[in-house]
């Protein structure tokens, strides 16, 4: 060592004893310590506190990075020798590391230019893909196949290069490797994606290899947010033909990286966060407040707000002794009418959850969503590359034009939306991976127009298996209502006039950044457990609900799922107000809203009653025993020998045994429009053979 390196180490090593927090705690020495305890080889140094600690650091790493590495693994060695000789002795020293992390050079992926070459950077971004993990051979050991001379020979760049001759026969004659003498360490390859909040508008996301080594390969999963720092290389492009070319490319040679929290972990709540937070959540009308700064800009849809404010906060995941987990997330669909608003509210959701993803039907695919498998060209291994609902884990994804996307597509969807898992198996991967997401989806009804005769079922043309899977589903009609219309037209025109609404707040919205921290600071230490009061409300409502479908004739109503989804709401309220305990209140708001969603969705109109087949099937329970009674009569009818029944004698005969003349036509007519039954000539009426 000359006396111009001493200095920098020497300043490290005395950061390493002495630096502490502002708490006057020790901070990185009693890690030394403990290293051995851990089996670790490296630690992990924030740059911030080198700096804090002697600011020659930072012209140092600036000027020469590798120097910088290097003189800061030597310190660490020094420090390990003398406190810890035995455990450096049974070590490689090459693999004691200082990973540094939090480097004050941040650069954004698009911004990498040919003036980071050999600069020490820190990046942020999504990783895509890892390659497996491989021994890398940085020391080899060869034998001379003539007089057996062991002769070592470092590997530079990564690339394998054998002495050119033996240096005790001098033969150039082939030699061996010797594996278990020469040196390996641990290698992958990683990509890093730019995080879709940092990508301008109109671009392609912009992605970096990096190349882990050491103790940091597999560290994380691909879809998770990372941190790194680390030094920018170059590989020189080669052409078809093999021939070197001018141009290069970058990669980074990773020191240091950490996984960046997906949840809530990123955003930076201060203490006077914390106060207004807390003065918030004693508000009384807190529930309103949070309502009201729901998409602000459109009008009305006052449940729909309700229920997304209740989406954005979520119920909470349990996980029973058998290992079941349940859910604890609400999936809500919106079925509306052209113009009434959808798009935007989901645009507004996606920018406020804290990792909102917002994806279209028709350009959407099921590998896009899930995750895609993807043939690595470097290396020729299959590689898993994450999709939306995986990126989207412990955030919202929002899907617009949910009918429009290909049915095939949208079977993918399914697990993720129950199990809250992704499970892929193709080309040889078989994995599952997590996709804890909630699916906050946006239809158009099939014809245009939600047309309030027919049932949901056929204004969209969805399958039960999706529709019973969300919590909440609600129907945005455009109807004709002069007072409502205009109420409407002056919010809108007010809005293009940038004026404030002239209908009168009742409740102050609260600005969306404040209201992100205020959502991420619930998530993260609210957990509402259901009280005796809350779970009687949910179960009276559930159970008085089925009793109306006692003697199976009548309309089932409401099935299981949606127990489990009155529970969610009810606890995401009870999280709204930060309160521990869900109350009695919290469930019948809950109860409230799912009865409103079941009337617009599956109210029957010709028994009044709440029909759940309403939203299963084509008929309704109602209706389907009506047709059930008219194919009979027509049945017997046939057999009494009219090969062709006058439809009249059938409205008669079938009013005598109870049903109405009116709901007896309409029945006819919608089982001759679904061709069960057909008209040979007029007035006559026959059944189509199967």
């Amino acid at each position: 060592m000359s006396g111009h390196d001493e200095g920098p180490q020497e300043r490290f090593e005395e950061f390493l004893r002495t630096y502490k927090d502002e708490h006057g705690n020790l901070t990185y020495w009693p890690k030394c310590q403990q290293m051995s305890l851990n089996d670790e080889t490296s630690l992990v140094v924030d740059f911030q506190d080198l700096v804090s600690f002697d600011n020659m650091f930072a012209v140092l790493a600036a000027e020469n990075p590798e120097s910088f590495l290097s003189t800061a693994s030597n310190a660490l060695l020094s420090i390990l020798r003398i406190e810890d000789p035995d455990y450096v002795s049974k070590l490689d020293i090459t693999t004691i590391k200082i990973r540094i992390i939090n480097y004050s050079e941040h650069v954004p992926l698009r911004h990498i230019r040919s003036k980071h070459i050999g600069k020490m950077i820190q990046i942020s971004g999504i990783m895509m893909r890892a390659s497996e993990v491989k021994p890398l051979l940085v020391e080899a050991v060869f034998r001379c196949r003539v007089c057996g001379q062991d002769i070592p020979q470092a590997q530079e760049d990564g690339r394998y290069t054998e002495p050119p001759l033996c240096p005790t026969c001098g033969k150039k004659t082939a030699m061996r490797l010797i594996p278990e003498q020469s040196r390996f360490v641990d290698w992958q390859k990683v990509r890093i994606q730019e995080s879709p909040d940092e990508l301008p508008p109109g671009q392609m996301p912009r992605s970096v290899d990096v190349v882990l080594e050491g103790d940091i390969v597999d560290l994380s999963r691909p879809g998770d947010l990372v941190k790194l720092a680390g030094v920018l290389q170059t590989t020189p492009d080669f052409s078809r033909h093999g021939g070197r070319l001018a141009t290069f490319n970058v990669f980074i040679e990773a020191n240091g990286v950490e996984i960046a929290e997906k949840e809530y972990e990123q955003l930076e709540i201060s203490e006077e966060d914390e106060k207004r937070i807390r003065e918030l959540a004693e508000d009384p009308y807190v529930h309103e407040r949070v309502y009201a700064s729901i998409a602000p800009s459109i009008h009305g849809h006052e449940h729909v707000k309700e229920s997304i404010a209740l989406l954005l906060l979520g119920g909470v995941e349990k996980i029973l002794p058998d290992g079941t987990h349940l859910r604890g997330r609400s999936n809500i669909l919106i079925i509306g009418d052209p113009g009434t608003g959808k798009s935007q509210i989901l645009k507004f959701v996606a920018g406020l959850a804290s990792r909102g993803l917002y994806t279209s039907g028709k350009g959407t695919t099921a590998a896009g969503l899930t995750a895609a498998v993807i043939h690595d060209t470097d290396t020729g291994a299959m590689t898993l590359e994450a999709g939306a609902l995986v990126l989207a884990d412990q955030g919202i994804a929002c899907i617009d034009e949910f009918d429009k996307m290909d049915p095939n597509d949208r079977t993918a969807i399914h697990e993720a939306m129950e199990q809250h898992t992704v499970s892929i198996a193709k080309a040889g991967i078989v994995a599952t991976l997590n996709a804890r997401t909630s699916i906050l989806a946006a239809a158009n009804p099939a014809l245009g127009r939600y047309e309030p005769s027919m049932s949901i079922q056929d204004n969209i043309k969805l399958p039960f298996t999706i529709l019973s899977r969300f919590d909440l589903t609600w129907i945005l009609v455009d109807t004709v209502e002069p007072t409502k219309d205009r109420e409407l037209a002056q919010f809108i025109l007010s809005m293009h006039q940038r004026k404030k609404s002239p209908i009168k707040e009742t409740v102050p919205p609260i600005a969306p950044e404040f209201l992100k921290k205020y959502i991420g600071y619930a998530n993260r230490y609210v957990i509402p457990q259901l009280t005796a009061e809350a779970a009687e409300v949910i179960e009276n409502f559930y159970v008085d609900l089925r009793k109306s479908a006692e003697g199976g004739a009548a309309p089932v109503p409401i099935t299981a799922r949606q127990l489990e989804s009155l529970v969610r709401l009810a606890e995401a309220r009870a999280r709204m107000a930060l309160r521990p305990k869900v109350t009695k209140e919290d469930a019948q708001a809950a109860v409230r809203l799912m009865q409103e969603s079941l009337r617009m969705v599956a109210l029957d109109t010709t028994t009044g009653k709440i029909d759940i087949d309403r939203l299963v099937s084509k008929m309704s329970a109602a209706q389907r025993s009506s047709s059930d009674v008219i194919l009979k009569a027509v049945k017997d009818m046939e057999a009494e020998g009219s090969p062709v029944v006058s439809e009249d004698a059938l409205i008669q005969r079938v009013t005598a045994m109870g049903l109405s003349k009116e709901r007896a036509e309409e029945v006819i007519k919608k089982l001759v429009a679904e061709g069960i039954l057909f008209n040979p000539r007029e007035g006559k009426i026959k059944r189509a053979q199967a």
